[in-house]
This record gives C-alpha cells, structure tokens and sequence, in this order.
C-alpha cells in the first residue's frame, strides 16, 4: 500500500538548527546570516543557485554574495564547489566532535587527587552554564574549557572570571573568549587568581590609557586586534604612561598621515636606548634638537664646505622645519 500526503509548498517550513544560532550567528555579519537561511532554504527545495541570482535574491553586489561566501565555507557552514553548494550537517558535525568512545576512566575510577581536580572543574563548569548560559551551555563549551584547564593551567576561579571578564566587556562570543583565555595563559602566564587579580588591575589601567589614545586620535571606532597589539606594546612592555605617548604625538603632529605605526617607531625608538620616563625622553629629545642645529650650521650655513672647500654663494641656503627633522627620525613607520 502506497502511502502519501498533499502539502502546500508555499506555506512550508524551513528549520534551522538552533545549533547554528547559539553557537555560528553571534560571530557572522547580518549578510551573512541573511545568506545562510536562504541557502538553507534553497537546499531543502532543491532549487539551483549561483552568485549572480543569490545577488539579485539577496540585493545586493555579486561581490558580497563571493564574500559571504567565503566565510561561511570558513564557518564549516556550507562546501561550495563549481557552482554546486551543499549546506553542511552541522548538528552531525558537533556529535562527532564532542561524542567520542570512552578512552579515559570515570571519575570514580580516578585517584582521589585526581578525582577533586575533576569535582572542582565540573563545578566551574556548571557555574559557568548558570550564570552565562541560564543553564544551557552547549557541550562544545565543555570540551572548550578543558582544554584551557590542561593547555594554560588555569585554576577554576581564572576560568569563571575568564567568563564574568569577558561578560563585562559585553562579548560573549567563542572566537573572543578563546582569545582571551589565549592572551592570559600564553602572554601573560596566568595560571592563579592572584596572578589573576594582578594582571586584573593593572588592565584597568590599560583600558583608561588605551580610551585617552583613541581620544586624543579623534577616532570614533574601536582598535583593531593589530593597533590594540601596539597600545599593550607601549603599556606593558614598554612600561610607558600617557604622559610619555603624549610626546610622541605632539612630535608627529605636523604630519598628514600620522598613525599608530609612525608613533610606535618614535616610542620604540625611546625604549631601545634605555629611555625610562618623561624627563629623560624630553632631554634626550633636546640633545637631538642640538646636535641636528649643529650638523646644519657646520655643514655650510655660510655657504661653504665644513671642509674649508671654496663654493660659490650662488644659492640659496634651505629653511628645514620640524617635519623635515622627524622625518630623519622615522622613514615610512621605521626608526631610521
């Protein structure tokens, strides 16, 4: 006996998995988001597309649709190939990355060293899934955080303020959460709460200077990853306050284009000759102002060669300003 059903296609429905919107959504632009459902959709119905009826559906430029694209293949969202898309299986995806056989024993089998070492991360854990997920936190999260525990060490506190640190900059996603468990275990070692609540102060800091730089910029956006390096550079490598960063803009101050990198190679130039606080950055910088005036007024002031040469006065001696002088000082971003 054959069995079928009649269904009206214009009123059918198209699923996405929630998977998709906790764990891929948060880290995708809206176009991309917009691509994805629809692709979804047109994979469900077995409908054709290429890049061009996907702009015209999407409205928009075939050059967003390629970008797109692009990072949802980066996603692990969808495989596209000579014009044939195919929308990936991303829920059997996560069960084969996190169901995996039994290869380590139960905690009831583990010594009991071991076994409150256990105890005391699956606590973190559900604490974690409480408070940040309403306690629903995906096990891909699990897997995630012991992987932190056993690469940087990280004691359970560090890895519940991990969490409450990155809530407070009001960033909840995984790609930036790992990179801030990345920069605490590797960069800064933490792997106390002590260490923790160190690093902690002195990151406030860090945000007020790095809040004056944007300031004193005029920029209305956020740094990116690359610029922000520079400012942690200057910070915490560097040991340098405002008052010390203030010298270096003033000095670049009749330059057009002045940016990060042309400050960074006056500030670094600083710290390469031992230059530890304001005072002796400004003598140091005088003494240049000298020697530079020195080397202009010996070199032929009066029209002739330092080296008693004869030159006919047929010329007239050329007026260098402040932005001719920095630009001995740095070359394209680079300490000359």
């Amino acid at each position: 006996m054959k069995t079928d059903k009649t269904e009206n296609k214009l009123f059918g429905k198209t699923q996405i998995p929630d998977i998709f919107i906790r764990e891929y959504m948060p880290g995708l632009p809206p176009s991309a988001v917009k691509l994805y459902i629809y692709l979804v959709y047109a994979s469900d119905k077995g409908m054709e597309c290429t890049e061009e009826s996907l702009a015209m559906i999407m409205n928009c430029d075939v050059s967003v649709v390629s970008e797109n694209v692009i990072l949802l293949e980066s996603a692990g969202l969808i495989l596209w190939q000579n014009d044939s898309v195919t929308v990936c299986d991303i829920i059997q995806k996560e069960i084969d990355r996190n169901y995996r056989p039994r290869t380590a024993a139960r905690p009831d089998d583990m010594p009991e060293n071991c076994r409150e070492k256990h105890y005391a991360r699956s606590k973190v854990q559900k604490a974690i899934s409480d408070k940040f997920f309403s306690g629903q936190m995906p096990i891909s999260w699990y897997n995630e955080i012991d992987l932190w525990f056993d690469k940087y060490g990280f004691e359970p506190d560090v890895v519940f303020m991990l969490f409450q640190h990155c809530s407070n900059n009001h960033v909840m996603t995984k790609p930036y959460i790992r990179k801030v468990a990345e920069s605490w275990g590797e960069k800064y070692h933490i792997r106390t709460s002590e260490q923790l609540d160190a690093y902690l102060r002195s990151y406030e800091s860090y945000k007020t200077l790095r809040a004056e730089v944007l300031k004193r910029l005029k920029w209305r956006r956020n740094m990116n990853v690359y610029e922000e390096e520079i400012v942690e550079k200057w910070f915490y490598t560097y040991g340098y306050g405002m008052d010390i960063i203030e010298i270096a803009m003033k000095k670049s101050v009749s330059k057009n284009n002045a940016t990060l990198a042309t400050f960074d190679a006056i500030i670094t130039s600083w710290h390469k000759n031992g230059l530890t606080d304001k005072e002796e950055i400004l003598a140091y910088e005088e003494e240049r102002r000298k020697a530079y005036a020195a080397s202009v007024s010996g070199a032929g002031g009066d029209g002739k060669a330092k080296n008693g040469a004869g030159q006919k006065e047929n010329y007239t001696q050329r007026d260098y300003d402040e932005s001719y002088f920095d630009s001995l000082f740095t070359d394209g971003g680079t300490v000359k």
